[in-house]
Parts: structure tokens; C-alpha cells; sequence
């Protein structure tokens, strides 16, 4: 083989190697943080939010499906190691939900992700998103793969954990 062919797949082995350390941060990256699904969507539309024309800047021009809107300021455990405790999240427009010390409502339950789930206020209604995690959210006892309005009265699993928004 000559020094030229040898070279060349030299480098196109050590191009290789670099796609594949790349693309393995990457998933590391998005396992740890979680992704910010909503947040972009929430952004892209953030001159909609604001207006008043109708539906524009609903949870619907999202293409969310829509429930009755309630403004809940508090979440109420229900069952789990934090059992009959309420975390407020007035003032918030982001709540993250998981194990990891920097989230905002933080489970005591092994069968949560460090960064489980998150919930967005967009407009005036409060979506629920899973952030990929192995267990699943579970909204009303059905599984989510969508971002999903929350409605009164409406139940969220986590592992063991429940919960609900309440005014």
C-alpha cells in the first residue's frame, strides 16, 4: 500500500473516531440536561404569547392539545416520600421535575430520572413534558410521548410520586 492510501485512511479512521466521541457527548449531554423541547417552541412563539388575537399564542397554535385553562399556584403531593407537602410555583414559568438537587420540585424516588419531566406555563395554561426518560410521566394514568395540558383536577405519576396542580 502506498504512503499516500496509508495516510488517508489514517485520517479518515481518526474523522471517524472524532463523529463517534462527538455524537456519544452529545447523548451524555441530553441525558443529564434534558431537552428543551418547549422552551424552544415557547420561544419561537414568544411575540404570539403576548397578544391578544383570538387563539394566537395559546397552547393550541402550538399544536398541544387544549384543556380548561386554570392558574394553579401551588403543587400538591399526594402520595410518595413527600406526601402531603405543597411546593409553589407562583411566579414560575418553568418547573423541572426529577431527583437532581438543582430541579425545582425534587423526588425522592428511584424510579424518577435526575431530570424526569418539566412543566411550562405557555400563555396561560401549564403543558407537562417528559424529557425522555426510561419510567415514563404519567398523566391521569396514561403514558406521555407529547408535551400534554394540564386540567384541573388532573393526576401526575412519577415512579411511585403523585401529584397535581392546584389553586
Amino acid at each position: 500500500m502506498s504512503e499516500l492510501a496509508l495516510f488517508l485512511v489514517r485520517i479518515g479512521f481518526v474523522a471517524v473516531l472524532w463523529i463517534f466521541i462527538l455524537s456519544l457527548l452529545s447523548v451524555i449531554r441530553a441525558d443529564l440536561y434534558g431537552r428543551r423541547v418547549i422552551s424552544k417552541i415557547a420561544r419561537q412563539n414568544a411575540p404570539q404569547l403576548g397578544s391578544t388575537s383570538g387563539i394566537a399564542g395559546s397552547v393550541a397554535s402550538l399544536g398541544i392539545e387544549d384543556g380548561e385553562s386554570f392558574t394553579p399556584n401551588h403543587i400538591a403531593m399526594l402520595t410518595g416520600r413527600n406526601a402531603g407537602s405543597n411546593t409553589s410555583i407562583e411566579g414560575k414559568r418553568e418547573v423541572l421535575i426529577g431527583r437532581a438537587a438543582s430541579c425545582d420540585l425534587v423526588l425522592g424516588d428511584e424510579f424518577s430520572s435526575n431530570m424526569h419531566a418539566k412543566l411550562v406555563l405557555v400563555g396561560e395554561d401549564w403543558v407537562l413534558q417528559d424529557l425522555n426518560s426510561t419510567n415514563g410521566t404519567f398523566l391521569d394514568g396514561k403514558r406521555i410521548g407529547t408535551p400534554a395540558t394540564i386540567r384541573a383536577g388532573m393526576t401526575i405519576r412519577i415512579g411511585t410520586t403523585t401529584f397535581e396542580l392546584r389553586a
